[in-house]
């Protein structure tokens, strides 16, 4: 008996992390900055000057974008202390990624995909909050840099958003499982009292959907010459980046934290030895042929416990607040909010809201999974009886309020359902590489470069 269960919001092997500096922001832009001026009549008198390297369904992908994009994975490179590969090698890389990147947004397009305003508003939020400076700041700081700026981020930070749902849509809501496969995991959880996370290096040599056994045999070649370069101590790092197929190559082919229940099965035996430091041997999947370094692991204690977070709201309609800084006196009224009694008194000092619009400010008990996820880790970091900065949203200023954190203990079901998401990420994480493969498979993709241009 199989079946399936509600979306999650993240699968581990493609986590998006939109936690970036302004320094790296402004690299971003010098990507953006072409796409942005597609838009514009300047570059329609242009169009001529350019010209098209990739066609990708009904989209392309022009010389300037390429170029652009490869000056943002230099630094990008450089930034993580990852020596850069010659310059034809990361010009396919990076057009690889660009390729996925536009296939990806299409498909999300027939899918009928949408992003709300107010989630990637939230986004450029927490970009402003993690650099200290308010939304409008960001915004002046990034058309100071370049022009149009904060849109191109803007743009940026939705087709993300975008990326991601459709991989959720199309991978993940997919996944089956059995109820033994829930039931086996629940069992080896109870003998075990402390759980593992690992962060692992990926390097993929891909196969083809049907590779010819000369197809196979040149990546098995190919992957057993990398095997033993990185035995001689070369940086794993740096091989990710010039061989992997992994959409992980250009990060050095690391991943994100994962625990051992969300690891590709086909990974789990390969590694279960491992010491921090130490190579699998060669795995081989259907999707090709593996590698795997284990750069660290930690310990964290199950989650037999469920928090649950007592929140209020209170809304400062505005039509504005998108485009202007929040009202001083609203921000002198939250800096010295201590307790309930003094968040509640902003209903009194703002008479002229309708009683409506907060009346049903107390949203009660709520657990994290129940928060919006731009929210998440800044309702994490409050304190009872602490407020977050008032928020900007379409319908004006929001303010939340932490009135209490209370802890009970999972449910059998709940314990069931945090294994569903354990099988359910892992078999994803299993299936993702060839989900990739099947989109380029099923595209009209043609590519016109040279390696010197």
């Amino acid at each position: 008996m199989t079946q399936s269960m509600k979306q999650l919001h993240i699968l581990p092997l493609f986590r998006i992390n939109f936690s970036k500096t302004i320094i790296q922001i402004i690299w971003a832009l010098c990507i953006l900055f072409i796409l942005t001026l597609s838009l514009s009549p300047k570059v329609q008198a242009n169009e001529l000057i350019d010209r098209i390297v990739a066609i990708v369904n009904n989209d392309v992908i022009l010389k300037s974008e390429l170029n652009d994009a490869m000056l943002f994975q230099q630094q990008s490179l450089i930034n993580q202390g990852i020596s850069t590969p010659d310059a034809d090698v990361l010009q396919q890389k990076v057009l690889d990624f660009l390729i996925l990147e536009k296939l990806q947004l299409g498909r999300a397009k027939q899918l009928g995909i949408e992003i709300p305003d107010e989630q990637i508003t939230e986004r450029l939020e927490n970009i402003a909050q993690q650099n200290n400076i308010s939304l409008i700041s960001l915004r002046k700081r990034l058309n100071l840099e370049t022009p149009n700026g904060f849109d191109a981020l803007r743009q940026q930070i939705k087709n993300k958003l975008i990326i991601q749902a459709v991989r959720e849509a199309e991978v993940l809501n997919q996944v089956q499982f059995s109820e033994s496969e829930v039931q086996n995991l629940l069992n080896r959880q109870a003998l075990n009292k402390r759980q593992e996370e690992l962060l692992l290096g990926h390097i993929l040599i891909e196969l083809p959907t049907s590779p010819t056994p000369q197809q196979r045999q040149s990546a098995l070649h190919l992957v057993q010459e990398i095997y033993q370069r990185l035995k001689l101590g070369e940086d794993f790092r740096h091989l990710a980046v010039r061989y992997s197929d992994g959409n992980k190559a250009l990060n050095g082919g690391y991943l994100d934290w994962l625990k051992r229940s969300e690891i590709p099965s086909f990974f789990a035996n390969a590694i279960a030895g491992l010491k921090i430091g130490e190579l699998s041997e060669i795995i081989q999947s259907p999707s090709g042929f593996h590698l795997v370094k284990l750069i660290d692991q930690k310990e964290v204690i199950p989650n037999s416990a469920m928090k649950q977070y007592h929140l209020h709201r209170f809304l400062l309609p505005s039509d504005q607040a998108l485009q202007n800084p929040p009202p001083k006196t609203l921000l002198n009224l939250v800096a010295s909010i201590n307790d309930i009694n003094s968040f509640n008194m902003l209903q009194q000092k703002f008479p002229e809201i309708p009683t409506e619009i907060n009346q049903n400010s107390d949203l009660g008990l709520r657990t994290l999974e129940e928060i919006p996820k731009e929210l998440q880790d800044k309702v994490q970091n409050l304190k009872p009886n602490q407020v977050l900065a008032p928020l900007a949203t379409q319908q004006g200023w929001v303010v939340l309020f932490l009135e209490a954190i209370t802890e009970t203990q999972l449910s059998s079901e709940q314990q069931q359902q945090q294994a569903i998401q354990a099988i359910r990420m892992r078999k994803a994480n299993e299936v993702f590489e060839r989900w990739l493969q099947r989109l380029k498979d099923e595209a009209f993709i043609e590519i016109n470069i040279e390696t010197k241009d």
